[in-house]
């Protein structure tokens, strides 16, 4: 009688009739009262133990069938297409030897976990190391004494809290926070750190106070000073300096003047020491512009065009650096340019790859993701690189409207749905390495369309 043999899950994978043999898979099955079955009933347990190891893949493999691949010394399993690595995962001080490409390590000295591209490990995270303490952005829950629950960047540096990110209103913290008496909306700095006063270095646009004072606590030049009188001359001859007048400050009706009588229309800016005198700026009244040969130091400065109107220095002579004490920005997002394979969108999802620095994703739920092309930065960086179709800013942090696909709901994790779009992450499907990050807003239609959100560069 015939023998049926049946796999795994009870489905028929073949009957054996008697006195002979089948070779549907990489084993030979025996039929019953074949002469000489005992050679294949040996050689098939061999075959098991050595887990079919040969330099080529076994002849008619079954789903979940293990082969070693002599070739490459890696473990791969028959996933009903095609052999798959089965990568090794080692915990240890030192990196292992004899590794192959995708291969886990964690460094137990440093608490990071690497993969092995074939020709060096690659770190996966976290970036700082047991050494270092923990030191970046990490998104935490604070309770404020409201009982209210506040959704914030902390912004570490070995253990400190450096800054705390919040869009929230001012709140206090329910449990006190070395430095935080009250986290404030946008960059809160700690007020102390080992005794060292926490501050921003580097370029502002404007502040709310300067030492403490508010700008109604200054002279203004547009309104009368109505704490302390008005400061004025009061007369149309104005204020004249030199025996020629030759610097002269006068009122013609409503009209105020700064006259140079002597040179042609031009203001000569000197400074005398030590019987030495020297020009260090020349305002030209013929094209009304001024020129300093040496630095410009000023309390203050005003923009008179309109809103968007006028630049500071250009792309081709530009300023060294500039320091102040705290900057704003009309946008909500800090990018980089990066160079691209080819022109993209605003809001087109995009991953390190492709024939430049930055390509669209294409898989669902991609760990490779990198941002999203920013649609208005308000800072930046590497902005000399290019323009925006072969050098597109990607939004690093902050809001940054992003194309999506479905529904999304206010608080929804993103994450890659190919061809350059995102959409919201199922339940448990959301994980570090692939969430572009979260919508701000709603979109209840099924169709393409734009979502603000909280994205954070990977």
């Amino acid at each position: 009688m015939a023998y049926t043999i049946n796999l795994t899950d009870g489905s028929i994978f073949a009957v054996v009739a008697d006195g002979t043999v089948n070779t549907s898979s990489s084993m030979i099955l025996v039929g019953k009262n074949y002469a000489g079955y005992g050679e294949f009933l040996d050689e098939n347990f061999i075959h098991l133990l050595e887990n079919g190891s040969n330099t080529t893949a076994p002849g008619a493999p079954l789903t979940g069938q293990l082969w070693w691949d002599k070739s490459t010394g890696t473990m791969k399993a028959y996933n009903g297409t095609t052999f798959k690595v089965i990568s090794g995962a080692t915990s240890s001080t030192t990196a292992p030897t004899s590794s192959v490409a995708g291969d886990l390590w964690f460094d137990s000295t440093n608490a990071q976990l690497k993969v092995y591209s074939g020709a060096s490990w690659i770190l996966v995270g976290p970036a700082f190391t047991a050494g270092t303490g923990t030191t970046g952005a990490i998104v935490d829950t604070i309770t404020d004494n409201t009982a209210v629950s506040h959704v914030v960047i902390k912004l570490f540096v070995n253990n400190q809290i450096v800054g705390i990110v919040s869009k929230d209103a001012a709140f206090t913290p329910q449990v006190a926070i070395t430095g935080y008496t009250t986290v404030r909306p946008g960059i809160t700095l700690a007020t102390s750190i080992a005794g060292v006063n926490q501050l921003f270095q580097g370029t502002a646009t404007d502040s709310q106070l300067l030492d403490g004072l508010d700008s109604t606590d200054f002279l203004s030049s547009i309104s009368n000073d109505t704490t302390s009188g008005t400061l004025g001359i009061l007369n149309n001859g104005g204020l004249s300096v030199g025996v020629n007048s030759d610097a002269r400050i006068s009122v013609t009706g409503s009209d105020v003047y700064f006259r140079n009588q002597t040179q042609n229309g031009n203001i000569l800016i000197q400074i005398n020491n030590g019987g030495v005198t020297t020009t260090i700026g020349t305002i030209y009244g013929a094209n009304s512009t001024m020129n300093f040969g040496n630095a410009l130091n000023v309390g203050s400065i005003a923009h008179s065009a309109a809103n968007g109107v006028g630049n500071i220095g250009s792309s081709s002579s530009y300023f060294n650096q500039v320091f102040a004490q705290a900057t704003t920005a009309l946008y909500a997002d800090v990018a980089e340019r990066f160079a691209s394979d080819i022109e993209y969108a605003p809001g087109t999802v995009v991953e390190l790859g492709g024939t430049a620095e930055i390509t669209q994703v294409t898989d669902d739920a991609s760990d490779r993701v990198f941002g999203v092309i920013s649609t208005r930065p308000a800072f930046t960086m590497n902005g000399g690189a290019g323009t925006d179709i072969t050098h597109p800013a990607v939004a690093m942090t902050g809001r940054v409207p992003v194309n999506t696909i479905g529904a999304v709901r206010k608080g929804d994790r993103l994450v890659s749905a190919g061809n350059g779009l995102a959409r919201a992450a199922s339940k448990g499907e959301a994980t570090a390495f692939n969430v572009i990050g979260r919508a701000l807003v709603d979109k209840l239609d099924s169709d393409v369309g734009t979502v603000e959100a909280i994205v954070t560069i990977k």
